[in-house]
């Protein structure tokens, strides 16, 4: 066995067990020297894993608990999804997308493709969804708390040229609270053609992303009045719903 993997399982052990524990008590739990304890848990404070409480304890983080249970949503919660997202597809004539945060990453929980003459490649574009580079991404980071978005621009870097060129933590944050006021993510892609809308959800304890994406040409200002409005309108009632604990 490897002895410093046996090492990381046993503190994650403990504090999945025990919430919030002090680093002498880790220390007494575990067995271990507190030199070997602190190399191990900055590292994995460093990966997102475990965070510092404010009494100075040690506690697992919602990424951790995001890695063990992953999309955990019940087979009503996931019909109700796809409803919303068939309906926003109807509504606008467009193809629309749910998406989570996941770890690092953007995932998607669901979409639904109107069907057209013109037709995007949606799939292509939803399998890549990036962190950065995508309204579904940048709505979910901006509505991140700030401690966790500390911690994903430590791990992932900054935006750069994904995002508007922001280079540091205040530019992000100055563009992530414009977002969270504003309440949507707008993206245009001239080089593909397309524009992209993005908007909050708020189920229970977590925020996704409701996102759209069309060809240029189908969005003259008319249009995207009418796309914006039905985009918030399935968001507010999919966040009502929420609120209700299925």
């Amino acid at each position: 066995m490897i002895q410093v993997i046996e090492r990381v399982f046993t503190i994650l052990e403990e504090l999945s067990l025990d919430g919030e524990v002090s680093l002498e008590s880790l220390a007494n739990l575990t067995g271990l020297n507190r030199g070997t304890l602190c190399n191990i848990l900055r590292s994995l404070i460093e990966l997102g894993y475990v965070a510092r409480s404010r009494s100075s304890h040690y506690e697992l983080t919602p990424r951790f608990r995001e890695l063990v249970n992953g999309m955990n949503f019940s087979e009503k919660e996931k019909t109700l999804f796809r409803q919303t997202v068939e309906s926003l597809a109807e509504s606008t004539g467009e193809s629309g997308v749910l998406s989570i945060m996941h770890g690092d990453r953007v995932a998607v929980v669901t979409q639904a493709q109107h069907p057209r003459v013109l037709m995007l490649n949606t799939m292509e574009i939803y399998a890549a969804l990036s962190l950065y580079h995508s309204v579904s991404g940048r709505i979910l980071v901006s509505h991140m708390d700030q401690d966790a978005r500390t911690g994903l621009c430590s791990r992932a870097g900054f935006p750069g040229s994904d995002w508007d060129d922001i280079g540091s933590f205040q530019a992000l944050e100055k563009t992530c609270s414009k977002i969270r006021r504003d309440g949507i993510s707008i993206m245009k892609n001239p080089k593909l053609g397309i524009i992209s809308f993005a908007v909050p959800v708020f189920w229970n304890d977590i925020v996704m992303s409701l996102g759209l994406t069309m060809p240029i040409s189908r969005c003259p200002s008319a249009e995207r009045k009418k796309i914006i409005e039905q985009l918030k309108k399935h968001a507010e009632r999919l966040s009502r719903t929420g609120d209700l604990k299925l």
